[in-house]
């Protein structure tokens, strides 16, 4: 199926004829050989639980960092999640528990996982210290539809903050998009966070990820907590960005793993030490998807999730590729 992307619009010269040229979906070209799985944003399906067929029918929300309603924003319970304009939103309203609203469905905390195992067996029981790549296109989400702040404690309902509310890694390394595998029960993680999530971040917001915390998994690689040492890229949150990424084991004795960060089109890579976290929802490697701490409130938008086992440079912006070809096909991401 084809889902409606943003476009990004290149006008090139080809044998004296102008012709625009639109590619929708991915600023990187995909891996060679494709993306192992691709969550698309296109489908919000509340499946039974415990069976990996929600969403798109490979995810399942049955687990410890979960508590979805299966409604969508706006109905049911305070928060939920949405395919809104082809994209997936997910709100964390806070602890709706506390003004009368209980488990189970309560909403306060909505976590995805979609098996690896079952995408390519036991190889991916070691994803992490072989190498993955992912890739991602997100927001914080500001926007309506949104429902009201129930901050946690029972202090009061409030309207949504106008600029938004990011989330931060917590648990034992689980965050908005995640890689566990089984082999040492490691998580790496990445989320995007606002400055005014946790003074932990000293100000900033962007792109956060597992703290570096020393060369062993830990379970003490938290921002909520305010643990390690910060690993952020600064920029606004609430803008689509689209990142790739890819995670392999950290040879220097630094972290567990270095994850090197692109964004947006550009070559250049950010490089980070990482400590793998701990933190488990399922037992079998999974790629988790959510806004899954109870103390926390925020909401997230996502175009679209990856993953590819192996390490993939980042590679040429597929405006580059496009040019390349002189513009003669209107090139969209299959689905």
């Amino acid at each position: 199926m084809m889902k409606k992307l943003f476009l990004i619009l290149v006008t090139v010269s080809v044998l004296g004829l102008s012709s625009a040229v639109a590619r929708a979906g991915l600023l990187y070209a995909d891996p060679a050989g494709g993306w192992t799985y691709i969550y698309t944003g296109d489908d919000a399906v509340a499946g039974a639980t415990d069976n990996f067929d929600s969403l798109d029918g490979t995810w399942d929300h049955d687990n410890g960092s979960d508590e979805w309603d299966g409604t969508g924003i706006g109905a049911g319970r305070p928060g939920g999640a949405s395919t809104i304009d082809g994209h997936l939103r997910l709100q964390d309203t806070g602890d709706p528990r506390d003004y009368g609203m209980g488990d189970p469905g309560s909403n306060r905390k909505i976590m995805f996982g979609h098996c690896i195992t079952t995408d390519i067996g036991a190889a991916g029981d070691a994803l992490l210290d072989t190498g993955v790549t992912i890739s991602f296109r997100a927001r914080v989400a500001t926007g309506a539809p949104l429902d009201d702040l129930h901050p946690d404690g029972g202090a009061g309902i409030e309207p949504w903050p106008a600029g938004g509310d990011g989330y931060v890694g917590h648990d034992g390394g689980k965050g908005n998009f995640s890689i566990r595998q089984l082999a040492g029960d490691k998580i790496v993680s990445f989320g995007l966070a606002l400055s005014s999530d946790t003074d932990f971040l000293g100000g900033m917001s962007g792109l956060v990820m597992n703290s570096l915390n020393g060369s062993s998994p830990t379970n003490d690689v938290d921002i909520q907590d305010g643990e390690g040492t910060l690993n952020i890229i600064e920029l606004d949150p609430t803008v689509w960005h689209e990142f790739w990424i890819t995670i392999q084991p950290d040879g220097t004795g630094t972290g567990t793993h270095i994850a090197t960060v692109s964004v947006d089109g550009s070559l250049v890579e950010h490089t980070f030490y990482v400590t793998a976290g701990q933190g488990n929802d399922y037992d079998t490697s999974y790629m988790g998807m959510g806004v899954g701490a109870t103390p926390q409130s925020g909401a997230i938008d996502i175009d679209f999730y990856s993953y590819a086992p192996g390490v993939t440079p980042v590679p040429e912006p597929a405006t580059i590729a496009l040019l390349g070809l002189g513009g003669l096909a209107l090139l969209r991401k299959k689905r």
